[in-house]
């Protein structure tokens, strides 16, 4: 996305200006890294303004920007631009501008205008560049790569901390900038916990052992889950997972351009209703992964978003039931022109994961 597609949609809708506030907006549009900082977009010329700490780095990845070195409040060196520009009617983004910034900006400037928006910029960031997919798969991969160099170090005795730490030490190994997320790993009935935090609890025989990680590769993200199991596991166990399985190929088949996200969802959830474990199944199917682990399009029962192509959002349908444990199976998904492909490729049926 670039620039003058915004500022094309300010001067068609006759405003004189767009103020981001969310860092991974800015991060979106400039490249900028800093915090603490703001982005006023006008129809003539675009303003960053940051403080002392990032002004060389703001030069050098803005040089068609007008950096701004704030040295009072930002909101002051704001409305200070929007004074000098007579801007009288402001675009801010409703769900990441504060009250306080908002109420100081309206006493400061007279017979301002401001109109608050939100996902002007996170509807252009649902669907990926061919830099961005780029990045997405190299974050895959080295997520997939460290994965399969842990497989072997967990063993009986070592405790879900063991293998999230160890897990963290392999991605950056592997060449990521850090996890996506805080490693959720869990062990036989902690896996009822969709977002379990690793303890100290040690692996035993018979357990079952769940694990969401991801790598960050400049910038961008990527978010899987699978399971290991360390014994024989039970029937019942065998035919959660097989469930789970079968939704997610489910799901996955009916993805493709022009389809309304809930429906893929519903085609998932149903099937797990089918069998009987409907009341386990309570979280979205899926959420968009880019700059933010978590994005949009969101992929759950009340999601009314048209999938179109070059989206990428995960597909883990999962069953959790208290006192014996979970399954969850995660997979990231392109929207193409036909359908979709799949970019995680880490081996998930019951023969590739049994012991």
């Amino acid at each position: 996305m670039s620039l003058g597609e915004i500022k094309k949609k300010l001067e068609e809708d006759g405003v004189d200006g767009f103020l981001v506030t969310n860092e991974i907006n800015i991060r979106y549009i400039t490249n900028f890294k800093g915090s603490d900082s703001a982005l006023l977009i006008t129809p003539g010329s675009d303003y960053l303004f940051t403080d002392s700490r990032y002004i060389e780095q703001a030069h050098q990845d803005n040089p068609e920007i007008k950096i701004v070195e704030r040295k009072i409040s930002l909101t002051n060196s704001i409305c200070g631009k929007i004074k000098q520009l007579k801007i009288k009617k402001l675009l801010v983004e409703s769900l990441y501008i504060s009250v306080d910034q908002f109420n100081e900006i309206k006493q400061r400037i007279n017979n301002i205008c401001m109109l608050t928006v939100k996902g002007i910029v996170e509807n252009y960031r649902k669907q990926k560049t061919k830099d961005e997919l780029e990045k997405i798969q190299k974050a895959i991969g080295i997520a997939e790569k460290a994965y399969t160099n842990v497989q072997s170090k967990i063993k009986y005795g070592i405790t879900e901390k063991d293998i999230a730490d160890i897990l963290e030490y392999e991605l950056r190994k592997q060449g990521a900038e850090k996890s996506s997320f805080d490693i959720i790993c869990a062990v036989g009935k902690h896996a009822s916990k969709p977002h379990a935090r690793p303890s100290t609890t040690m692996i035993q025989r018979g357990d079952t052992v769940l694990i969401d990680w991801g790598a960050r590769f400049q910038d961008y993200n990527s978010d899987l889950t699978r399971l290991k199991t360390m014994d024989r596991i039970s029937p019942k166990f065998r035919r959660i997972y097989q469930i789970v399985l079968d939704a997610q190929y489910l799901a996955i088949g009916s993805i493709r351009p022009g389809v309304i996200a809930k429906k893929i969802d519903a085609v998932a959830r149903g099937y797990i209703e089918k069998k009987g474990f409907g009341k386990y199944f309570g979280h979205g199917l899926g959420h968009g992964v880019g700059l933010e682990v978590h994005e949009a399009p969101f992929i759950n029962r009340k999601s009314n978003e048209i999938l179109k192509e070059g989206m990428v959002f995960t597909v883990e349908p999962g069953i959790y039931i208290p006192q014996w444990g979970g399954v969850r199976i995660e997979d990231l998904v392109l929207v193409t022109s036909t359908g979709c492909e799949v970019l995680s490729k880490l081996p998930k049926k019951l023969s590739d994961i049994d012991e």
